[in-house]
């Protein structure tokens, strides 16, 4: 089950109210001469095309340089702090893809969707709303810290606080799904762009309205990755719910054994390595899971 950590409200957050450039400066560790670099050099970011999990493809990284995502880090520490729903598993510390899946383990119906391009659909105009007025920071506050987290208008994917940003700003649109989820009966999980629905039944009205939520803050949802199980194993963030108990998926298993395979076969100190610590990975989730 999740763990439990302090967190505090938005109000409390050293970002409220925030209006110098002095102490954002104090505040993420920099100097205020730091400011014109990371928002303004051309080197910034590097870009590179990277393959989606399972061969669907390849996704756009836009990388930082080690300074920016040093301070973007400590942005995305500090925002992490403010206290999450239950219904948000990623990004919050402690809670897990398997504490995920457990959140639907008792239900006989599940739907998913997956919001497609998440984070370039994430607008920098959105972000610098969250700062300006959620956050109360003053305007040249707001577009510096804008600055530093967007890249060509949108959450840049690749850096470490585009996953907390992307809740925040739209914590609205996953309230207002939340509400939606509670007053059919049905449980909702956010996993990044991954949004399961579950219950004993989940009504083709209530996945009408959510989509229309997501389409009305700006979002679409990938058809492909969309569909509906009841009373059938289904995969929920990389794990598999069947009759009320969680197991790994089947290319788990298939993993592990070719990288044990692959281990008896190996000669060179460096490929014995990264075979064994491949195994202990497979393993760990796996004990994660069962």
């Amino acid at each position: 089950m999740p763990k439990k950590n302090k967190y505090h409200s938005l109000e409390s957050s050293p970002f409220y109210r925030l209006r110098t450039k002095k102490k954002l400066a104090n505040l993420l560790f920099i100097s205020p001469n730091d400011f014109s670099s990371l928002c303004t050099s051309n080197k910034r970011y590097r870009s590179f095309d990277e393959p989606k999990a399972h061969g669907n493809g390849t996704r756009r990284i836009d990388a930082p340089n080690p300074k920016l995502k040093s301070v973007q880090k400590r942005i995305a520490n500090l925002l992490q702090r403010i206290q999450p729903p239950d219904y948000l598993f990623s990004p919050v510390k402690g809670r897990s893809y398997v504490d995920n899946a457990h959140h639907h383990k008792r239900s006989d119906t599940h739907h998913l969707l997956d919001i497609a391009d998440f984070y370039p659909s994430c607008s920098c105009n959105k972000i610098a709303w969250f700062f300006r007025q959620r956050m109360q920071c003053s305007p040249d506050v707001s577009a510096i810290l804008c600055d530093i987290v967007c890249f060509r208008d949108s959450l840049p994917q690749g850096s470490p606080c585009s996953p907390i940003l992307a809740y925040l700003a739209y914590s609205e649109m996953w309230d207002a799904i939340h509400g939606l989820a509670v007053s059919t009966n049905c449980r909702l999980s956010v996993y990044a762009d991954d949004i399961t629905l579950s219950g004993d039944r989940v009504s083709g009205d209530l996945i009408w309205e959510v989509k229309r939520t997501i389409h009305r803050h700006g979002h679409t949802h990938c058809k492909k990755k969309e569909r509906t199980k009841y009373r059938e194993p289904v995969e929920v963030t990389g794990v598999i719910v069947k009759e009320r108990t969680l197991l790994p998926p089947n290319r788990s298993h298939r993993n592990l054994t070719e990288a044990k395979r692959d281990l008896q076969q190996a000669k060179q100190p460096s490929d014995i390595s990264r075979l064994t610590a491949r195994i202990k990975g497979h393993e760990s989730q796996r004990n994660q899971i069962t």
